[in-house]
């Protein structure tokens, strides 16, 4: 029988799979080869449009940056999309609250930094430039999503260095404003994290001689910045990833000596850092990712001591541990990805492995647990299902309140001949009331539900 302890509505704990005596099921845990894009790009960005479809754009070739686009169809098809207006590497991309996607900075010809940036309408399937642009050239910058549908643009090299300056994208005035105050240090090769509360956490990176092991919050309802603490230790070329709990998973970098395997842990209720166990190897400029419906984090290739890697490692968050995962098709650093609309499937394509750009793609398989509802009212059924488990297997659903206030189960689950479970044991009741959802159904990573407690 393997276990599953579940964060879903009503505050209940979910959506990763903790297997029993594997960590991931026998039906999932696979990679396998899909189409190659039309050109091969590194530093390209992708994002998944509201359609399905996701949207690989620009990216370094065999010439310099690129203008050109391409859409990883719901199908499984490569279809080129327009050129964008400027031909860009290392810039960033979001999807925004209404569909469109914003591209802003970017390295350009001959080593340049660019402060441009444009706007695609999936709808009219058209690139238009943002009038004024960024206030400050920026390659390499964080991009997040802020919860009233501005964007933040953080750090990131610029035309005489990394820069401390952050910047907010409006999309009601279609321009950018600079923020007023400033990072606690110039940072490149940084990562910035959404928090639950709508502030963003901007962490490590490089000041252009040396890595960081700071970190600082930008609070979007007062328009200020201060000071996260420190992390365990100094790296760059981490990732930053929110967790269902609130927390954030730091993995990885290297601290200006050395790529690093270490990992901290950053609790905003505390607030504070602090040291987990490692990863299996040492990896900097790798992808992280939130597997939606599931709540690991997989964590993808990278770089380590000057080697490419193919190695793929999942992180529980309630064991606090990292495993190896099965191995990607192909080693990548400088990859794009981004989940696919289909449950359980996770597409990674593009980056370089050493020799040259990439143009391949491939698509990572996970079990998945997930509800029919974002919340309910006492005394309705919960409809728990999944997908991606061994045919024949039993699971365990675990229903674990966050916060522990109560446990529900373990229910059992078998999976059928196409590895889907079904399960309809549990509903809710009277001190279920209030107690909001912490299921990310969205697939997107940016907006995670809240812990509202009991009354």
């Amino acid at each position: 029988m393997r276990v599953f302890r579940f964060r879903g509505p009503f505050g209940c704990v979910c959506g990763a799979v903790f297997l029993l005596p594997h960590l991931v099921s026998a039906a999932s845990n696979t990679w396998s080869s899909s189409t190659s894009l039309n050109q091969a790009r590194s530093g390209s960005a992708a994002v998944r449009l509201s359609d399905g479809r996701i949207l690989f754009t620009g990216g370094t070739g065999g010439s310099g940056p690129l203008a050109s686009t391409d859409f990883f169809n719901t199908d499984g098809s490569i279809s080129a999309g327009g050129s964008m207006k400027q031909a860009r590497s290392g810039h960033a991309a979001v999807v925004l609250q209404d569909g469109r996607v914003l591209v802003a900075g970017g390295t350009i010809a001959e080593g340049a930094v660019t402060n441009s940036a444009e706007i695609y309408d999936p709808f009219s399937n058209t690139w238009n430039t943002v009038p004024s642009g960024m206030n400050t050239a920026r390659s390499g910058e964080t991009v997040t999503l802020l919860n009233d549908g501005r964007v933040l643009i953080a750090g990131g090299q610029s035309t005489s260095g990394p820069t401390n300056t952050l910047e907010i994208y409006s999309p009601a005035s279609n321009s950018f404003t600079l923020v007023s105050g400033a990072l606690s240090a110039p940072r490149q090769q940084h990562a910035a994290a959404l928090l639950q509360d709508g502030r963003v956490l901007v962490a490590g990176g490089s000041d252009g001689s040396k890595s960081l092991s700071s970190a600082d919050i930008y609070d979007p309802s007062s328009g200020v910045i201060a000071s996260a603490g420190s992390m365990a230790g100094a790296r760059a070329g981490l990732s930053a990833t929110t967790l269902l709990d609130g927390t954030v998973l730091l993995a990885g970098g290297n601290d200006g000596a050395k790529d690093l395997a270490s990992a901290d842990m950053y609790n905003p209720a505390t607030p504070g850092f602090s040291a987990i166990a490692a990863l299996g190897a040492a990896r900097s400029g790798h992808l992280a990712f939130l597997l939606p419906n599931n709540n690991q984090v997989l964590i993808a290739g990278g770089t380590a001591v000057g080697t490419t890697l193919q190695s793929v490692e999942l992180f529980t968050p309630w064991t606090g541990k990292f495993a190896f995962a099965a191995f990607m098709s192909t080693a990548r650093s400088s990859a794009a990805g981004a989940a696919s609309q289909l449950d359980g499937q996770l597409l990674v394509g593009a980056g370089a492995n050493g020799t040259g750009s990439l143009s391949s793609t491939e698509i990572y398989k996970f079990a998945t647990v997930k509800t029919d509802q974002a919340d309910y009212a006492p005394g309705t059924t919960v409809n728990i299902s999944g997908s991606g488990w061994q045919p024949g297997e039993t699971v365990a659903l675990t229903l674990v309140e966050s916060p522990l206030i109560d446990t529900h189960g373990p229910f059992t689950a078998v999976a059928d001949s196409n590895g889907n479970i079904s399960n309809s044991q549990f509903a809710t009741d009277s001190h279920d009331v209030n107690i909001s959802p912490l299921w990310d159904r969205s697939l997107t990573h940016r907006r995670p539900s809240r812990t509202v407690p009991r009354t």
